[in-house]
């Protein structure tokens, strides 16, 4: 398997970083632990072939899963007790490095903009922020002293959180702030990458007017 290619990313990225472990590996399947993120991740060209493997090894302690198979995906959901699911289109930039016009100015996240960041953002928990703006993995979009929005990187390494204020939309700043993510991301070596529910219209306009490719087919995340 072919582990750059885009249904596969997630678990190239763990894997290249450093904090993956390969639990198992067959022709057509491949399982992998993430020791940041907590999450189980296959990757399989074959439904039966990855069903087969999480059925040897996927146990109670599973609570955060990613199948690259839609149908696997749905079965294993069921199958295993998950609380919630969502299922979405993976994308991924193979370009050269985009420009950046400086607009908005970028920085780091700090522990001092949690509260902005935990009162504006809810798709994840408050910890999980604090964790990824510990790493260093999300970024600030700012313009005359004021935070115009953010981009960052979920745990797993797959780009996201991505935010722009109310009052600053319809300005193009989330097109920049995903620009500068994704340079950041190639200048540490890796193929940028992330994920998009699968009705959101407006995220994967955005996604492909930045040169992304989109995925033919649906990977399932879910957790409990």
């Amino acid at each position: 398997m072919d582990l750059t290619a885009i249904d596969f990313l997630g678990l190239d990225r763990v894997l290249k970083r450093g904090t993956g472990s390969v639990i198992e590996q067959q022709d057509q399947a491949v399982l992998v632990r993430d020791s940041v993120s907590g999450a189980l991740l296959l990757g399989c060209t074959d439904a039966r072939a990855g069903a087969a493997v999480l059925a040897r090894r996927a146990g109670d302690d599973c609570r955060l899963l990613m199948v690259s198979d839609r149908g696997l995906g749905q079965e294993a959901y069921r199958r295993y007790g998950f609380a919630a699911m969502l299922e979405c289109r993976q994308f991924a930039y193979y370009g050269a490095a985009p420009v950046l016009t400086g607009n908005p100015a970028l920085r780091d996240a700090q522990d001092a903009d949690l509260p902005l960041l935990i009162a504006a953002y809810d798709l994840v928990s408050a910890e999980e922020l604090k964790r990824i703006v510990a790493r260093k993995k999300l970024m600030l979009g700012c313009k005359q002293g004021k935070t115009v929005g953010f981009i960052g990187e979920h745990l797993e390494g797959g780009m996201g959180l991505l935010y722009v204020f109310p009052e600053h939309r319809r300005q193009g700043y989330a097109l920049e702030l995903e620009k500068a993510m994704i340079a950041k991301t190639l200048h540490e070596g890796y193929i940028p990458f992330g994920q998009v529910e699968k009705s959101n219209r407006a995220s994967l306009a955005l996604q492909r007017k930045l040169g992304m490719t989109v995925s033919d087919r649906l990977i399932c995340w879910m957790w409990k």
